[in-house]
């Protein structure tokens, strides 16, 4: 189900908010809705990541990164995610999601994901990648940093996002395996 009643107001922030640099945090307000429930009555696992993702996606308006790479055609394209939960949210409660950029590499963006309640306890924690596309295939993160700031200077890694990529670069070979492995596996029953 697409959050369009949450991105909508959060489109209208994110282009008509003050602009801020990269490096900051962008902390989005939501509420818990009957539609965001699961069976055990609290907001459900995979909402998180849907409201965190409307939280990127304001982060990549209000710096301004999404105007340059609409501009050159490239389109951002999400590579991984990954969720730690802490505590639950139920029914009509408020909470805060916030978005920051850990770092790049040659390839991928990294970000740091906190879901908290409003009095700032942490609900959930998440690290994603993302990286930019154009028709010709990937673009360089420093083609995307030299267009959409220039003169931000480049961030460490922090530890916990190198352990996290490497984990990450093993479900890809995971995946890799299970792919190959597929034919050999058709028609067997258990």
């Amino acid at each position: 189900m697409k959050l369009y009643f949450r991105m909508l107001p959060m489109a209208v922030r994110g282009l008509r908010g003050a602009a801020v640099e990269a490096t900051e945090p962008v902390r989005t307000q939501f509420r818990v809705l009957p539609a965001d429930l699961d069976v055990n009555m609290h907001l459900n696992n995979g909402r998180y990541m849907q409201l965190i993702d409307v939280n990127r996606l304001e982060w990549a308006l209000r710096t301004r990164v999404l105007h340059a790479c609409f501009k050159q055609g490239w389109r951002p394209i999400l590579g991984s995610s990954a969720i730690h939960f802490r505590r639950e949210l139920r029914l009509f409660d408020r909470g805060v999601a916030e978005t920051r950029l850990a770092g790049w590499d040659d390839r991928w963006f990294f970000f740091e994901h906190r879901v908290e309640t409003l009095d700032g306890r942490t609900v959930a924690t998440s690290l994603a990648k993302a990286a930019f596309r154009s028709a010709d295939g990937w673009v360089p993160t420093s083609a995307m940093v030299a267009l959409a700031a220039p003169d931000m200077t480049a961030l460490n890694l922090p530890e916990h996002v190198v352990t996290w990529q490497t984990l990450d670069e093993q479900f890809g070979q995971m995946a890799r395996k299970w792919k190959s492995g597929a034919a050999a596996s058709v028609g067997h029953t258990a």
